[in-house]
């Protein structure tokens, strides 16, 4: 689980790594430059060397609520439900998927199996059901 202020936090990072760059001017690949910028500030995890950095489908944890939703990049959508937020956000899980018409089929599949756990749009109760898929599929999917 990865919380979005983490993010907020390697992203910030990150940024000042590439001004510093560009700032030398780099003689050479600035390409190659980049990367090298990348593993000193994430080591072996890469930009922004979080888990569940890809399209897909989300779940997304605040407080006793659970959103399932779909992106293409889930920490930047992370973003629009941050502000305002007392509860902090954690991603807990991306089912990876790139088309985002397979994104939106199985977001809306998703809302049908656990719509009796509804309480407004893509929010969901955080309740053992929900959880425990979440945790089945992360097993299965995740790599540590």
């Amino acid at each position: 689980m990865t919380t979005y202020d983490e993010y907020r936090d390697r992203r910030r990072l990150t940024t000042r790594y590439r001004r510093k760059i560009r700032s030398y001017g780099t003689h050479g690949d600035p390409k190659e430059a980049m990367i090298e910028a990348n593993l000193t500030a994430f080591g072996c995890f890469g930009d922004p060397g979080l888990p569940h950095h890809y399209a897909g489908v989300y779940f997304i944890a605040s407080g006793s609520c659970i959103k399932i939703g779909e992106a293409v990049d889930p920490y930047e959508r992370m973003r629009d439900f941050d502000g305002g937020n007392p509860h902090g956000l954690e991603l807990l899980h991306v089912i990876a998927e790139d088309s985002k018409y397979a994104r939106q089929r199985l977001e809306n599949q998703l809302h049908l199996r656990f719509k009796h756990l509804r309480l407004r749009l893509e929010w969901f109760r955080n309740h053992p059901e929900l959880t425990g898929f979440i945790g089945s599929i992360c097993s299965e999917e995740c790599h540590p």
